[in-house]
């Protein structure tokens, strides 16, 4: 959209949220969802205190097109990112997502060859696993 609504309402639901039921290590954002998760992490990643949070896990996520939202965008994110990208996602489509994970510093791309769901097959469940250890690594497991 043009002009968007609603923004700071979400980033004020979600930093109520961290600071109400927190401490968190990261986010988990999927679809729209992913899209607003991304945002929070540069607004992170630049030491907005409202979100202390060390990771985040976005799954068919994107960047806003709108153009209030650019400044989001326009400086590599520097918070460690795993993005779930669905090969025959017909709701936002790979490339989408691909391109968010291009905005972050090493993001951590896992593709599947499903859609528009979080993958639960062995591989992907291992994948998560290893990009997770990074943030609290397994203790005699």
């Amino acid at each position: 959209a043009a002009a968007p609504a609603g923004l700071e309402e979400s980033l004020s639901a979600v930093a109520a949220a961290l600071a109400e039921h927190g401490p968190f290590d990261g986010l988990l954002g999927f679809s729209q969802g992913a899209a607003l998760a991304a945002m929070v992490c540069a607004l992170r990643a630049r030491g907005d205190p409202r979100f202390p949070v060390a990771f985040a896990v976005l799954v068919a996520g994107f960047a806003s097109r709108a153009p209030a939202h650019g400044h989001f965008y326009r400086e590599p994110i520097a918070l460690p990112t795993l993005h779930i990208v669905g090969d025959t996602d017909a709701v936002i489509a790979a490339p989408l997502s691909r391109e968010l994970a291009q905005c972050f510093v090493e993001p951590v791309v896992l593709t599947h060859p499903g859609g528009h769901f979080i993958p639960a097959a062995a591989a992907q469940k291992k994948a998560y696993l290893e990009f997770l250890e990074r943030f609290c690594p397994a203790q005699g497991q």
